[in-house]
Order: structure tokens, then sequence, then C-alpha cells
């Protein structure tokens, strides 16, 4: 007997139908109608012998109308035995969205409990363990911190390493929760910063590193698309008044109160989609700006922030979705840094497709590594 479940953390689904007897229907529990209802994770739970479940996968049904959801298809399913400690790509089998459905078959074993996502999931109780050992084995190199907790009580760890009075990096993922490549990609940095490899050595005496992979940790563990607890996007921080003066969502504010305490000198986000973009090239990356370089008042940071789009233009995966970066909203947290206090940015997208662990680690340490020269250069 085969049973299949979303009660657990990051798990998302809803409305689960039993067709036939490896078969199972399913909806995705979505935050909105557009954009951000397309997350899934759910397991497998195989009671008897080796067979091959048969998924049909929905929109949210929800709206009563057509969703972002179809977007994001053809895109890697990620898969593992829950026990195990790695997913890995489910193979041959890139589904296409026809008519608000994907369909796909996963093999699960005897007795098997199989994960099955959308993206390499990040869970928040793996992140903060991993960010609490690293902190404990290297005592001297780094420390663990917080930036607080979130509305439902739940730390918002982070790690600091580097040399305090040097120029402050402020690293942060998971402002939409379910974008987990991102999560991967600050726990990498926060690992490559407190290392014995010669390059962080180096760093860590020209620079102070914060890096704090989930900034939405109750999103996170509740399968959310989008939201935090509060049913708010921490990325549009300011709603509809941008002028207002703080963020709308609790956690939001706890990140402003930070920033407008510690004035970073860099302030770098990462972010996730999924899908190829069968018109670009491998691997689908992307990447954000504020448009109005006007918004700095001060000569020389609007002259770093060019270097810093120059550099995630020509010095990284970023321009192989379309070539041209996205425009902030003025409600975003990266356009009101800029426009109140001239903090430049590096925001950069991952992509849930192409990018696991391994390969979100790696693009985001590349990415880091560039805008940090950058950051260096022009201020020295």
């Amino acid at each position: 007997m085969i049973r299949l479940v979303t009660d657990f953390e990051c798990g998302n689904g809803k409305n689960v139908e039993q067709l036939a007897e490896n078969s199972f229907r399913l909806e995705v529990d979505g935050d909105k109608q557009t954009g951000y209802g397309s997350y899934f994770c759910f397991d497998l739970v195989n009671e008897g012998p080796a067979a091959e479940v048969s998924i049909e996968l929905r929109e949210d049904s929800r709206w009563g109308v057509r969703t972002g959801f179809g977007s994001v298809f053809p895109t890697t399913i990620w898969i593992k035995p829950v026990e195990f400690h790695r997913f890995r790509p489910l193979r041959g089998q890139h589904p296409e969205c026809i008519e608000g459905r994907a369909t796909f078959r996963a093999p699960v074993e005897q007795n098997q409990r199989l994960r099955v996502a959308m993206t390499y999931v990040a869970p928040c109780s793996e992140v903060s363990e991993c960010l609490r050992e690293i902190a404990a084995q290297r005592p001297g190199r780094c420390e663990l911190f917080s930036v607080g907790r979130s509305v439902q009580g739940r730390e918002i760890l982070g790690l600091r390493a580097g040399t305090p009075g040097r120029p402050k990096i402020f690293c942060v993922a998971g402002q939409h929760p379910h974008e987990h490549p991102g999560v991967w990609g600050i726990l990498g940095i926060a690992d490559f910063m407190s290392s014995l490899l010669p390059e962080a050595e180096g760093l860590r005496d020209q620079v102070e590193v914060l890096a704090v992979p989930m900034v939405n940790p109750d999103g996170n563990v509740a399968g959310r698309n989008a939201f935090n607890a509060e049913g708010l996007d921490m990325y549009l921080a300011f709603g509809e008044d941008p002028d207002a003066p703080e963020p709308e969502a609790h956690e939001g504010r706890l990140l402003w109160k930070w920033i407008d305490e510690k004035r970073p000198s860099l302030w770098v986000n990462f972010h996730a989609y999924t899908g190829w973009r069968l018109n670009s090239e491998y691997p689908f990356d992307g990447w954000y700006e504020v448009e109005d370089r006007g918004l700095f008042k001060d000569p020389g940071q609007r002259r770093l922030y060019d270097a810093l789009c120059d550099t995630l233009r020509l010095e990284t995966d970023a321009p192989s979705t379309h070539e041209r970066a996205s425009i902030h909203p003025p409600s975003t947290l990266c356009y009101q840094m800029v426009k109140r206090y001239g903090i430049p940015h590096a925001f950069y997208e991952l992509n849930n497709g192409t990018a696991g662990k391994h390969a979100a680690t790696q693009r985001a340490l590349h990415v880091f590594k560039r805008v940090v020269n950058t950051l260096l250069y022009w201020q020295g």
C-alpha cells in the first residue's frame, strides 16, 4: 500500500486524491494567483513491494482561474529516500504543463518513504543545525548570532566571520521560502568564510561577513511559496506604501532594524526561480537591479553600484536567462536601502531546475567572491 502525505517540514500539497492503487492527484498550495503557486514537496510512503507511482500535479484551484503554475515547466523533479542525505534528479522525466496539470512517474522501493519536490529542499532544522555545527567546530574563525525570532518564535540564525570595523557585508536568502538554492548558497558562503582556505583567510582580514541563510523560517517550515506566517511577502517589504517607516512583515522589520543600526557596505541577497527557459542558455540564472541610479546621493556609492551591476552582468551566469536585469519595485528592501541609506546590493537568482545543493553553493560562492572583489577595489 502506498500513501501520499504532505504533513511534514517543508511539505506542500492539498486536495490529495488516490485515483488508483499507484496513482495520485494533488494540487499545489500556492500563496498567490500568479508567480508563487508552483512549489510542491510530498512523500510517497510505500508499505509494500516496489512500485512505480503516477502523479498528476495541478495548480491551486482556489482562485478559479488559470494561475502562473504552468510557467515553471518543464523543470527538474528532485527525489530522495527520506533517510538518505541528498536529493537527485528524477531521471528521464521533465514534465510539461498541459491545461494546468503536469504528470510524471516516481519509482518507490519496497518499504521506502520517498520525498518528491520541485526543488532541492533546504529544511530549516537542517540549515540551523549546520550553522551551529560550523560555529562549534571553528571557534576563533566565526561565531553564531541571531537577528531575532520569527513570528512563530523560531530563531533567525546567522554566522559572522571576519574583522569588525572592516567593510560589513550582509548576506541573506529565504525571503521567499521555497527558493531553496539561495539558502544553500548562503550556507555555502558561511562555510567558505569560516574555512581554512587561503582566500577565506585573506578575506577575513579585509571584511566582516554576516551570513543569514533563512530569514523566513516559518514560511520554510510551512512549505509556503512566498509568504511568512503573517501572509506577507518579505521581498515586497513595504507593501502598498514604499514610504512607510519600516517593513510590514515582522521578520522584515528585524532586518530593517539591523540595517538601520549597522549600515552595511554591501547587501547580498540570493533568490531563486524555477524552470528551464527554452530560449535561453544553461544554467538560466538571473539578477535584479535598481533602475534609477539617481537614488544614490553619493557619487562614489553610485559608481560602486554601477561596478557591482557590471560584475553580475559580465562575470556571473546571471544573464543566461534573458540577458538583462529585472527591476526592483520601490516597495523592496533593496530599493529602499538605496533610497534612504545609499547601501548598494547584489541581488542574484539561482534556478531551482539547474541548482541543487552543490551547484547552488558553487554558483553563489562565485557571485560572492566577484562582488566582494569589486567592493574592495572601489572602496580601497
